[in-house]
């Protein structure tokens, strides 16, 4: 790691006490090791005579252990890394003790791997293939010797848009006759990608077929007498036409190449000649501009035995008051299929983000800042256990905010018990869309509590342990099972478990033992603005979990995006979720859709949009209640309201398709429920004449449930409301977000950008 002070970063001051985390808050005089930019890793380490680089620290720090707990500071200032940062199970602490790394006091250290753009010459004008707008404005650069490729590109503290095209559609939708290539074959528009795209280092990015997810896909080879580029990784689909989703502009854009430079800030990385091009934002590029060499930033990693059954982990670990910048997008690989967690959303045991915990117990990270990077901002793999994620701030990253992924479905259940509290996280998935603010894959009995998280290309928290239950490795997450594990635990089950793709509850108990995430709770964040670009995605979304997830008090509101799903959803192969408490508001899609035996209970829906704010219409409007398909036996749903403002929006969808299931509500215990349309006074009426011959919804009713004031989004409950009576609480969505002791608002935003 080399140190260097960078003039683009100014110091701020970094206040608040921290609370309820163990580490200290002695004096600078006090701490065991000072780390300067300006230092020098042969001096002591001191205040007066601090080191240059986080590595020197370390080493000393192995030296200085006892049964105490040790501080290390570091000053203001830019740590440009050259190498990712390693604690091993070495740089432990002592048992009951901590070793903190954090901010000097009222000083902003900045942990980065950004390398000097230089060199820097202006471009004659008539450089082939540059659009009209670019010609005669284009300055390049020699790309840093030590980078081979980078996704994304800075100006200090801001990004530079990558290049790209208009939108397109693939020419075709795969059939199934034609599967084989069909995840690398892309069939474009005659003229729209050039011949030596490949060579120059050009990408597609394109929604395949399901507007659930988005690939990244570099070119290899072009097939120029029949229009097909050839991808060099898989695309997670077929590269074809849309299924469906709201892309009106195209589902597929070239990036990275020269000729799509047409506004000024706009680069393109020419591998072929190692150059890099620029419109500068002003008359010429500016000496702030820097490419990321790594991804991985810190890594705390353990002594992991992947196919035995203990680990062994780095402990008592703390970092504060950090910020974590320039890294870039970690390049998916060639053989990524089955490695993929759901839907491809992110990566098993891979290095995406910029802080990484493989093998660790009782660490934190507190009141870090994680920006500016195409990399993902912290993930906790395979053995992480008492992570406490607290009071950070996650913004402007490429992938994911938070993950939580342990082991696949197996006996091995080492990820659990984790925090991840009163963060706020937005602006994710600059560079994969599909990426959730907050993403546990098979990790349970953590608490997500009083977080905010908001402004998100896709879903906002996931809770998911979807499989693809095949031995051949093929299918999404397949290749993470550990069927050795499972085989010996079933090798004298009177019937093997069924491992097929079928969600009916007998099979979902069956798989449920090697299913570990169970016993999360997800409850009191704050999320709004979220599915902002994909679609069918949700506020919440729980599925494929074991049992007894937690759902509660979690407000979702003012989401305003025509692609909205239901603000909050359990999908497939997911039974026992308790959504308890929530509220739903002002949101376009649907409110709750369920496909198994799950509870919902004293939750309020208000205000579900048909049409955008600015008049496009929602794709997802089935209405308030949706059970789509799938046995919802045991179901419960009680002393929930339901409340409309518009005319014509559909309360309750039952498919009856008997093909898939019949899951309708009266294979629920419904009842106690509040219905009310202030504009069609007959809206709940319908519903409950319909529903109450098959003996549910007995004693619903239809009436104003009095709230304070919902518009205001206060939704206690009048001292008369008859709501009352029916044994519904009143809820309080103010509870919900960032408390305001960790320092941040945790009051809604009025105006919500």
């Amino acid at each position: 790691m080399k140190a260097a002070l960078f003039p683009l970063f100014g110091v701020v001051v970094v206040v608040g006490c921290v609370h309820g985390t163990r580490e200290m808050s002695r004096e600078p005089e006090q701490a065991d090791c000072v780390v300067c930019p300006e230092g020098n890793d042969g001096w002591a380490g001191t205040r007066d005579r601090p080191f240059a680089t986080l590595e020197r620290a370390r080493t000393a720090v192995r030296a200085l252990k006892g049964d105490k707990d040790i501080l290390v500071l570091l000053r203001g200032g830019y740590y440009r890394l050259d190498d990712t940062v390693v604690f091993g199970v070495e740089d432990s602490a002592p048992a009951g003790c901590t070793i903190t790394y954090a901010a000097y006091p009222g000083e902003r250290p900045i942990l980065g791997s950004g390398v000097p753009v230089i060199g820097w010459t202006k471009v004659k004008p008539g450089l082939p293939r540059v659009s009209t707008e670019a010609d005669g404005r284009l300055w390049s650069a020699p790309v840093p010797a030590d980078i081979g490729m980078c996704t994304v590109l800075f100006d200090g503290e801001a990004w530079l848009p990558r290049a790209r095209s208009d939108g397109f559609l693939p020419t075709k939708k795969w059939d199934r006759s034609e599967q084989g290539r069909h995840k690398q074959d892309l069939p474009f528009p005659s003229g729209t990608i050039p011949d030596d795209a490949p060579a120059r280092g050009a990408e597609v990015r394109i929604v395949p077929s399901f507007p659930w997810v988005m690939n990244l896909l570099p070119l290899s080879q072009m097939d120029v007498a029949r229009d097909i580029a050839t991808t060099s990784v898989p695309g997670t689909y077929g590269l074809g036409r849309l299924t469906f989703g709201h892309f009106p502009n195209g589902s597929c854009w070239l990036e990275n190449v020269v000729e799509c430079i047409d506004r000024p800030g706009e680069w393109a990385l020419d591998v072929a000649n190692r150059r890099v091009y620029l419109w500068p934002p002003g008359e010429k590029p500016p000496g702030s501009i820097v490419a990321p060499r790594l991804t991985e930033l810190i890594r705390v990693e353990g002594r992991t035995d992947y196919d035995g059954p203990a680990d062994r982990p780095v402990r008592g670990l703390v970092f504060r008051g950090l910020t974590f910048t320039h890294a870039d997008h970690w390049r998916w690989q060639a053989d990524k299929t089955g490695w993929g967690l759901q839907h491809d959303w992110e990566m098993f045991d891979r290095p995406t983000a910029m802080l990484r915990f493989r093998g660790a117990e009782d660490c934190a990270v507190v009141r870090c800042t994680f920006a500016n990077s195409g990399a993902a901002a912290i993930r906790c793999d395979l053995h992480a256990q008492r992570i406490r994620i607290s009071r950070n701030h996650i913004h402007d990253v490429g992938g994911v905010g938070v993950l939580l992924a342990g082991y696949g479905p197996g006996t091995k259940n080492v990820n659990r018990g984790n925090e991840v509290v009163d963060n706020r996280i937005h602006d994710v998935g600059r560079v994969l869309w599909h990426a959730p603010g907050i993403f546990a894959w098979q990790s349970g009995e953590n608490q997500i509590a009083h977080n905010h998280v908001h402004n998100t290309p896709y879903t906002a928290i996931v809770v998911s342990g979807r499989i693809s239950w095949n031995r051949n490795g093929s299918g999404e997450c397949a290749k993470t099972v550990r069927w050795v594990e499972i085989d010996a635990a079933t090798a004298n089950a009177a019937r093997k478990p069924d491992w097929g793709r079928g969600s009916s509850r007998a099979a979902w108990q069956e798989r449920e033992p090697f299913l570990h995430g169970r016993h999360n709770a997800v409850e009191y964040n704050d999320i709004h603005h979220c599915m902002q670009i994909l679609g069918d995605g949700n506020g919440i979304y729980i599925s494929g979990t074991g049992a007894a997830n937690r759902v509660r008090f979690n407000y979702v509101h003012d989401v305003d995006s025509p692609s909205m799903n239901a603000a909050i959803r359990c999908d497939d192969d997911q039974h026992g979720t308790i959504l308890h408490g929530n509220v739903i508001a002002d949101c376009c899609g649907e409110g709750f859709i369920i496909k198994g035996a799950n509870t919902i209970t004293n939750n309020v829906i208000y205000n579900l949009r048909s049409t955008t704010p600015n008049g496009e219409d929602a794709l997802h409007r089935r209405g308030y209640l949706v059970l789509p398909y799938h046995d919802c036996t045991g179901a419960l749903v009680e002393r929930n309201v339901f409340y409309a403002l518009e005319r014509g929006i559909p309360l309750v969808h039952e498919n009856a398709n008997q093909r898939r299931g019949a899951a309708l509500l009266r294979q629920t215990r419904a009842d106690h429920n509040i219905y009310f349309n202030a504009v069609d006074p007959e809206w709940g009426a319908r519903h409950l004449a319909a529903q109450r011959e098959y003996g549910i919804e007995q004693d619903s009713i239809v009436v104003d449930p009095l709230f304070v004031d919902a518009a205001r989004g206060d939704f206690q409950l009048r001292k008369d409301s008859p709501a009352l009576v029916l044994g519904i609480a009143s809820l309080y969505p103010d509870q919900a977000g960032v408390r305001p002791e960790a320092g941040l608002s945790g009051t809604r935003i009025e105006n919500p950008r």
